[in-house]
């Protein structure tokens, strides 16, 4: 299903990250712009983002429903498994996005942004840890997040971590936490989404 359109994204936030190589993945014609676009600010007046406009100026919102839309316009001969191999794993595939894209997403904006005092600091480091023993929990079970095989759920997901490597998950936190650190490698060197942007992206500090 080919689509025209625009979406409207505010990187580095790890609820946009993922849209750029899913749209080159999928071979989409969807032009990536963001906040500045004068459409996107005629378009969208409470200046959230990401959004989409179709060309033909339908409009849709919230990170979670323009990922299910954009996965939607796949072509058929794509063969990534997205939502797993069943209606479990398609659940845990948007538990994990949802979890992603409201707490986590959260906690971390906390510890980055919120946070100015060394009391604060180690207050916000505490709830990222409590979040991520989820992630560690879960990836001590499974090889990723919903079973066996990479989905929709790990592509989203990884760009947190990404996004706060170094600044908060050094080397001291995967040391913590190895088997986030194994998913983390694992996802951004060998999916074809990702890896063309993040292989061998880790940790230095």
């Amino acid at each position: 299903m080919a689509e025209s359109g625009a979406v409207y994204l505010l990187l580095p936030s790890p609820r946009s990250t993922l849209f750029p190589p899913l749209i080159k993945y999928l071979n989409l014609d969807i032009k990536i712009s963001d906040r500045n676009d004068p459409e996107y600010k005629a378009a969208f007046p409470l200046n959230k983002a990401p959004a989409f406009k179709s060309k033909d100026g339908w409009k849709l919102h919230e990170a979670m429903a323009i990922l299910q839309y954009i996965v939607s316009l796949k072509p058929e001969s794509c063969k990534y498994k997205f939502y797993g191999n069943n209606e479990r794993e398609k659940a845990k595939v948007w538990q994990w996005i949802s979890f992603a894209n409201s707490d986590c997403v959260s906690v971390v904006a906390g510890y980055f942004f919120h946070s100015t005092t060394e009391e604060e600091k180690k207050a916000a480091a505490v709830n990222v840890n409590k979040t991520a023993s989820e992630f560690e929990d879960q990836l001590k079970q499974t090889k990723y997040l919903a079973g066996a095989e990479c989905t929709l759920a790990d592509i989203f997901c990884v760009n947190l971590f990404v996004w706060g490597l170094d600044k908060l998950f050094d080397k001291e936190f995967f040391a913590k936490h190895p088997s986030i650190h194994r998913w983390l490698r694992e996802v951004c060197d060998h999916d074809p989404i990702l890896s063309p942007t993040l292989k061998g992206k880790d940790a230095t500090k």
